[in-house]
């Protein structure tokens, strides 16, 4: 069965393809969740959820649920595999310490997703006085989209439709990593240019791009990994760009004159990954997908990225 084709399947299995609350279990409703910042228990079917976090909505729209909110940390629009006909939720854009907990009491939620946004741990006493609201179990930007997803499926009642989507997600890149053998044991720099002449290099091997391209076979440089710092990345300049000289190089650009800048740079193009065309420029909604994996968005970046990468790794 095709991807799109079981999840309209699933979808409808739950009941509540056009609704904006989650699907009604048999018998009385009563989940509980347990992470990191603590528990988070719900009652009754939720009618009114909000999203913060990007693998939680794709797991709550493969379920069936239609959020009223959603927080979009890394574009101003839904992106392509999270859109649906007739659903047109509020979007919601964090700022350096979060979202506005004003907006999401607006929208007046009986449930907030948050266990892959970025930013909850600094907002989770007031989000919780809103409505109850899920967290990560490891820390920010760590725990991986099938943690993700099997939360979500637990809150909303429905373990056993999330557990049937983080395996068919796994079967898909293990059929992927299958088909392109090359990509195995290569070592990846993940980095973004969001000023001239400084590459953010994504330094830590819990991240969840990097653990989602490890699904692939690729591992993080271990030179990468050892640079100082205490966030999940460090800062380059043009000097120490030598470190991201590994196998594959992955680089997002916060603007097009960025790129072009750091393309035409001498010490950039004179890099062997770039010279021998293991550079992959990645942007848009490619990039979106692989800074934010879950069970939607996977299915994307196998589809539009991984041959780019895959091509790369062939010459590598």
């Amino acid at each position: 069965m095709r991807w799109s084709a079981f999840l309209l399947v699933l979808a409808l299995a739950s009941g509540c393809a056009g609704r904006t609350g989650a699907p009604a279990p048999d018998g009385d409703f009563h989940t509980a969740v347990t992470h990191h910042l603590g528990v988070t228990r719900l009652d009754r079917a939720p009618l009114r959820v909000v999203t913060l976090g990007p693998a939680d909505l794709d797991a709550a729209l493969a379920l069936g649920v239609r959020p009223v909110g959603v927080g979009l940390p890394l574009s101003d629009q839904l992106p392509s595999w999270q859109r649906r006909p007739g659903w047109h939720p509020e979007t919601l854009r964090p700022g350096d310490d979060g979202y506005s907990v004003e907006a999401i009491a607006a929208l007046h939620p009986d449930l907030i997703l948050a266990g892959s946004d970025f930013y909850v741990d600094r907002e989770y006493d007031r989000l919780s006085r809103i409505a109850p609201t899920t967290a990560f179990d490891t820390a920010p930007d760590e725990d991986q989209w099938q943690t993700t997803t099997r939360q979500v499926g637990r809150i909303l009642g429905r373990p056993g439709a999330a557990e049937e989507l983080v395996q068919r997600t796994e079967q898909r890149l293990r059929d992927t990593a299958a088909a392109h053998p090359q990509l195995v044991g290569k070592r990846v720099a993940v980095t973004l240019a969001h000023g001239p002449g400084t590459l953010g290099v994504v330094r830590s091997p819990r991240d969840v791009s990097v653990r989602t391209l490890g699904e692939l076979g690729v591992r993080l440089d271990p030179g990468v990994a050892r640079l100082p710092g205490s966030g999940f990345s460090a800062q380059l300049g043009m000097e120490g760009l030598g470190v991201v000289d590994t196998d594959l190089l992955v680089t997002s650009y916060s603007s097009p004159a960025l790129q072009s800048g750091l393309e035409s740079s001498p010490v950039f193009r004179n890099l062997g990954v770039v010279r021998r065309g293991s550079y992959v420029p990645c942007t848009g909604e490619p990039w979106v997908a692989l800074r934010e994996p879950g069970v939607l968005s996977i299915p994307y970046l196998v589809d539009a990225f991984v041959p780019r990468l895959a091509d790369a790794a062939a010459r590598a």
